[in-house]
């Protein structure tokens, strides 16, 4: 069959002509393993011009839940939507053939079927890759599975990402870490979210055993689930060989809350320009998510990579390189868990103070988050809502 060239989508609204083109690159982040992917896919037109599509992925509740296209935009628009729709997820870019890319744009726009979820608009632009009759065979797709899956190395990783999959109901992924795809692991009967994983080797004759202490938050409901699992390394590889449920335990939300309890380090700063913050964050900051709240706007910015999956004592929220909080009462918070984070960011927003924008006023070591507390509270100044007793 000849190389396709050329193919023909309808374009937006906007423009009142069809676009043809041809695949020039795609790249994904190698993030499957954390329950979602971001896919960036770039066509040429026939009038050769840079046509880009990103796709947000998810394999636990929503399928293709999110889409944003570019056509003859900027090198810098790119860079920025790359960001923002792709930079907050971890891992690495890496670069797909043109099938590897229709396949994963396929496979997740039918799991909204499953789900039940609507495809995000416009559809027109990427139906016809939707409509494409194509299929890998196991051999791309093991190597589609290699490419957009972390690297494994070491047992704690596995476990954490498995307990991690298994506990958001994303059996092709629990499928992808085990020795037997068949192996029957669930516990929990809904896609729910893994807050805390603690694991610890065990003595199991020959095998290779850890016991994994997980607190998962089933959205009504807190548990804490004890699992006992075997990993066996064949050929290079780390997977789960036996998983078995030992305990389950309802715990309260106050209990949760205790066993997810960590000091947090707040650093507050007078806002001397808002206007020209805001922008100075959106420009230098594009990856991170931001959110509005009733009196403040919630900066989260996350690591570049997913480190804390291979820690011994998992936290959900370790990914958080940082938290910005601006306040309509001019007050701008910087929070992280760490000392040396928060210096890293003191030390970051140094420019902000010198060239006027903030200018820094007190420092909190807490012994638990407060912040989220406050975002929510309805106060607008950090030092009210800590003297009323919040």
């Amino acid at each position: 069959m000849a190389k396709r060239k050329f193919e023909v989508i309808q374009g937006k609204k906007r423009r009142n002509y069809t676009l043809a083109h041809k695949f020039i690159e795609a790249h994904a982040t190698n993030t499957r393993l954390m329950g979602v992917i971001g896919l960036r896919i770039k066509w040429e037109t026939e009038a050769e011009e840079a046509f880009y599509q990103f796709f947000h992925l998810d394999g636990e509740e929503f399928g293709l839940d999110d889409y944003i296209s570019i056509l003859a935009g900027s090198r810098e628009r790119v860079e920025i939507t790359t960001a923002r729709m792709m930079g907050g997820l971890g891992g690495e870019l890496i670069s797909l053939n043109e099938r590897e890319a229709r396949h994963l744009v396929k496979t997740f726009a039918a799991k909204n079927r499953d789900f039940g979820e609507e495809l995000p608009e416009p559809l027109s632009e990427y139906q016809f890759i939707l409509e494409e009759e194509m299929a890998l065979s196991d051999e791309e797709q093991q190597r589609l599975w290699d490419k957009i899956c972390e690297p494994i190395v070491s047992p704690v990783q596995l476990i954490n990402y498995y307990i991690m999959r298994a506990v958001g109901n994303d059996r092709e992924a629990m499928a992808y870490l085990c020795c037997d795809p068949t192996m029957e692991y669930t516990p929990v009967k809904r896609p729910s979210t893994l807050l805390k994983n603690v694991i610890e080797k065990t003595d199991s004759g020959d095998a290779v055993a850890y016991i994994a202490e997980s607190l998962i938050d089933t959205g009504n409901a807190y548990k804490m689930i004890l699992t006992e699992i075997h990993v066996t390394e064949r050929e290079g590889r780390w997977r789960v060989c036996r998983a078995e449920v030992r305990s389950v335990m309802n715990i309260t939300g106050t209990e949760a809350a205790f066993a997810l309890s960590k000091d947090e380090y707040i650093t507050v700063y007078h806002v001397k320009n808002f206007r020209e913050l805001m922008r100075r964050l959106e420009r230098e900051k594009p990856h991170a998510m931001v959110h509005p709240y009733e009196v403040g706007l919630l900066y989260t910015e996350f690591y570049p990579h997913n480190e804390h999956v291979k820690k011994s004592v998992y936290y959900l929220n370790d990914d958080m390189y940082g938290v910005y909080y601006i306040t309509e009462g001019s007050q701008f918070l910087a929070a992280a868990y760490s000392k040396q984070g928060i210096r890293e960011l003191e030390r970051y927003f140094q420019g902000y103070t010198a060239d006027g924008l903030l200018e820094l006023e007190e420092r909190f070591h807490l012994d638990r988050p407060l912040l989220y507390e406050f975002v929510n509270s309805g106060y607008d100044n950090f030092y009210d809502f800590l003297e009323d007793g919040q």
